[in-house]
C-alpha cells in the first residue's frame, strides 16, 4: 500500500487513518501545523497560512474565532482507496469518529469546541501538489468565558 498501518485513539477503516489534524497557531502569527501521529508533535507548514488565509476569513463569517484556533480536518482519499473499492464513505465516517473524540476530549477539558459545517474546500485541494487533499470539515476550538 505505500503507507504503515497505524494503532491511533480512533478507530479507522483498515487502520488507514487517512484524515490529517491541522491545527492554527494563533500565537504564531496565524500560521497552520499538522499533527504528527507518529511524534506526537506538530510540524508547522510553511505555505499553509498563505492558501488558507481564504477559509480563515470564511470562518469568521461563522463564528467569531479568536482567541481560540480553527481545527481542519484534511482526508487523503487514496489511502483508503489502495484498500477498499468506493472509499468516499469510509473517509467521511473517518473524519467524523475523529471530530467526535475531539468533541468529548474538549468537553473534558472544559474547552469550547464547534464543527462549523465548513468542509475546507476548496483551499485545502491548495496544500499539496503531490497528492490529493480534500477537505472534511473545519472547528473552532477556544476557552469557555
Amino acid at each position: 500500500m505505500g503507507f504503515s498501518l497505524q494503532q491511533r485513539p480512533v478507530p479507522s477503516a483498515g487502520a488507514i487513518h487517512p484524515v490529517h489534524l491541522l491545527v492554527q497557531l494563533p500565537l504564531e502569527g496565524g500560521q497552520w501545523a499538522r499533527y504528527n501521529s507518529m511524534t506526537h508533535a506538530l510540524d508547522v507548514l510553511g505555505h499553509a497560512s498563505t492558501v488558507l488565509h481564504g477559509l480563515c476569513e470564511e470562518a469568521g463569517q461563522v463564528i467569531r474565532t479568536e482567541p481560540g484556533s480553527l481545527l481542519l480536518f484534511v482526508a487523503e482519499p487514496a489511502m483508503t482507496a489502495a484498500k477498499y473499492e468506493n472509499p468516499c464513505s469510509l473517509v467521511w465516517r473517518d473524519a467524523g469518529v475523529m471530530q467526535g473524540a475531539l468533541a468529548i476530549a474538549a468537553e473534558a477539558l472544559e474547552l469550547n469546541y464547534c464543527l462549523l459545517g465548513i468542509t475546507g474546500d476548496p483551499w485545502v485541494g491548495r496544500l499539496s501538489e503531490q497528492c490529493h487533499l480534500v477537505g472534511v470539515g473545519l472547528a473552532a476550538l477556544g476557552a469557555r468565558p
